[in-house]
């Protein structure tokens, strides 16, 4: 899973190295950051932009069934073109990448219909599998 996210880090700065820098946002003069990496795979970042931009980062590894399990949780915000601020949470984890946020689009509520009929399908008794020659 480190492997993993540490390649995927060094693609990510290869591909956006490779593009000329263009626009005010590329030139933003970072206000504050602050950087800690310890020796047992736990960190922090965190930073600010002139512009606006604001990241908080955290990683460490907790107990899992099948061994540590890699953690990294944070935040980051922007000011969108029309002044809003878009901010932006996420939790990464054996569970996958959640990010939460009001920006971000959520699923409709399920039917009234739909949840009782769900509700009556679990309490069916289930049926044998069919056995196949």
């Amino acid at each position: 899973m480190q492997v993993t996210l540490v390649l995927s880090s060094l693609l990510l700065a290869a591909v956006v190295s490779a593009y000329p820098a263009q626009g005010p946002e590329s030139r933003a003069v970072i206000l504050n950051q602050d950087t800690e990496v310890n020796y047992d795979g736990t960190f922090k970042n965190k930073f600010e932009t002139e512009n606006g931009i604001k990241q908080e980062e955290v990683g460490y590894l907790k107990a899992g069934p099948e061994g540590p399990v890699s953690v990294v949780q944070g935040a980051s915000s922007y000011v969108a073109p029309d002044g809003s601020v878009i901010s932006t949470g996420y939790i990464s984890d054996e569970n996958g990448y959640r990010p939460v946020g009001a920006h971000l689009p959520t699923p409709p509520p399920i039917p009234a219909e739909i949840q009782e009929s769900l509700k009556l399908l679990a309490s069916l008794p289930s049926t044998p599998e069919p056995i196949y020659q």
